[in-house]
């Protein structure tokens, strides 16, 4: 709130602004995006630990696998939320059924698009 206080007391114009307002949004949504993918991601590998059905594969490093199995419908829910998360960490996602994998991808091979 400060900066645009500060920037619409300037002399500029109202399009400079609304560009700066613009970027900050687009920016705050990413950020609420991936810290839901982050939320998601660790209450889910808390409670498959919990529950005991939290089972890894494929060793170390490249390739290395997480299995979830989530109870109910919930899979869909949580695949959802960590993909964005995922693709910015270098985290491949897949879901099947109850299970949700998570694999290491190789380096330089993240998903994201930025």
């Amino acid at each position: 709130m400060e900066v645009v206080r500060s920037r619409s007391a300037r002399d500029g114009s109202a399009k400079e602004l609304t560009s700066f307002a613009d970027r900050a949004s687009a920016q705050v949504s990413e950020a609420s995006a991936l810290t839901d993918g982050l939320i998601a991601l660790v209450g889910s590998v808390l409670s498959a630990q919990a529950a005991g059905s939290l089972k890894s594969t494929g060793g170390h490093g490249e390739g290395a696998a997480v299995e979830l199995n989530i109870a109910g419908d919930a899979a869909a829910v949580v695949v959802s939320d960590i993909e964005r998360l995922a693709s910015r960490i270098g985290v491949g996602v897949e879901q099947r059924g109850p299970r949700v994998i998570l694999r290491l991808l190789p380096e330089g091979k993240s998903h994201s698009k930025d």
